[in-house]
């Protein structure tokens, strides 16, 4: 059974691209799929979840036990926990919905997600220190719209890929 049959009936899901090609992605229909849009945000919405709790806990982690870090290397160490924490969520999601091996799970999730990742958390940052005035620190007030920033910013990015490509590792 593949990723896009569902678990009961073997029959292909509606989120799921068809047999038939995509109409063109310049073209409106393209971009109208409900079943698609709702697939894209459930996967974006498991990425983001795995990106903030690697994120948020570093920035915090990091405000609390050595301030002084330079805002470079803060939001450094923010994104790249971040890349990382999505990482693990999504192996162990492949893993567990999908029945994949550890490695083949790793290896998906990373080829399919990374982009995605990088997306949200450039945005989910660039939200925060916008905030901050720059500080690169952790912020309540910086949270909701920084997180509506790293969903809305790979959105589209991974509409388009599952409808053009049938690709998604969620």
């Amino acid at each position: 059974m593949n990723s896009c049959s569902s678990k009961s009936s073997g029959k292909p899901e509606a989120s799921c691209p068809s047999t038939t090609d995509p109409p063109a992605s310049d073209s409106t229909e393209f971009w109208t799929s409900a079943p698609v849009w709702r697939r894209a945000a459930a996967n974006t919405t498991r990425c983001l979840i795995g990106c903030s709790i690697g994120d948020l806990g570093t920035l915090w982690l990091i405000q609390t036990h050595a301030p002084a870090l330079p805002v470079a290397a803060t939001v450094a160490a923010a994104c790249t926990a971040g890349i990382g924490t999505s990482l693990a969520l999504e192996t162990v999601v492949l893993r567990a919905t999908e029945g994949f091996e550890w490695r083949l799970a790793a290896r998906t999730a990373w080829n399919m997600s990374l982009t995605s990742m990088v997306a949200m958390e450039l945005a989910e940052n660039a939200v925060e220190l916008s905030i901050s005035g720059g500080a690169g620190c952790f912020s309540l007030a910086a949270m909701p719209p920084a997180l509506v920033a790293g969903f809305l910013a790979p959105l589209p990015y991974n509409y388009y890929m599952i409808r053009k490509h049938g690709r998604s590792c969620h």
